[in-house]
């Protein structure tokens, strides 16, 4: 069994039932975290005991019990929930409050089973030193008829995931625009999904997600004014779900 998974949040046990909005608001602010440390374990192809392929770092504020293997091959940490701490730091960008028990949580998990912790608290120093981004390139394409690049990069941070367009011109080397057209919450069910491939249909650029549909539409002409003119197709929901906190600083 290889380890693939790896997570933190709140109890689910412990919250679920009288605080389930606030575990659920903390698992929003930390998946970005869950999901890179998740991808960057795979490349690992560590071997476990068998028992487990997710470690599990569950917070709470009552008593710590040792780690065990909970449900279906999850090794579950507990450690201790700061609450007041959390609440100063949640709207920031800061994910040093995360890291730290992440770590806490590796070296305990240590204890109890065989993990490749250096190779853990490194990729949580290298996540600090690039300051906690999770980015990625979705998809990119040159479209020489048009004289145009297109790259599409997502952003998976703490408050939202996005997708950052950038549009260069191909003769003259340079950078025509770049912007944002897709901001949802920070859940890969959200967005994991959303983009698929994009393609040249007259002029304009029609991005498709992965179940073939036309999500978004660019205007060509636009970009070699600087502008990043496009529009959502979908209903008012999916329009919305896609630009979330989109009027809101970031």
């Amino acid at each position: 069994m290889t380890l693939y998974y790896i997570s933190i949040g709140l109890d689910y046990d412990k919250y679920s039932k009288n605080e389930n909005k606030y575990r659920y608001d903390f698992q929003l602010r930390t998946r970005f975290i869950s999901n890179f440390f998740s991808k960057a374990v795979r490349k690992l192809r560590f071997k476990t005991d068998g028992t487990f392929n997710m470690i599990s770092i569950a917070l709470h504020e009552g008593k710590i019990e040792q780690p065990i293997i909970s449900l279906i091959d999850v090794l579950k940490v507990e450690l201790p929930f700061d609450r007041n701490l959390y609440e100063k730091v949640k709207d920031t960008q800061a994910c040093n409050f995360y890291l730290d028990l992440l770590e806490e949580g590796f070296k305990n998990a240590s204890k109890f089973k065989a993990i490749p912790l250096d190779e853990l608290l490194r990729l949580i120093s290298e996540f600090r030193i690039g300051n906690c981004k999770n980015e990625w390139l979705l998809k990119k394409k040159k479209f020489k008829e048009k004289d145009i690049e297109i790259i599409l990069t997502g952003e998976f941070t703490t408050n939202y995931f996005q997708v950052v367009t950038t549009v260069n011109h191909l003769s003259k080397k340079k950078e025509l625009v770049k912007g944002i057209i897709v901001r949802t919450e920070p859940d890969e069910i959200i967005f994991e999904n959303l983009i698929k491939d994009f393609k040249l249909i007259e002029d304009q650029i029609e991005i498709i997600n992965k179940f073939d549909d036309v999500i978004l539409t660019i205007d060509i002409d636009k970009l070699f004014e600087g502008i990043l003119d496009f529009n959502v197709i979908g209903n008012k929901k999916f329009k919305k779900d896609l630009s979330y906190r989109l009027n809101m600083l970031t």
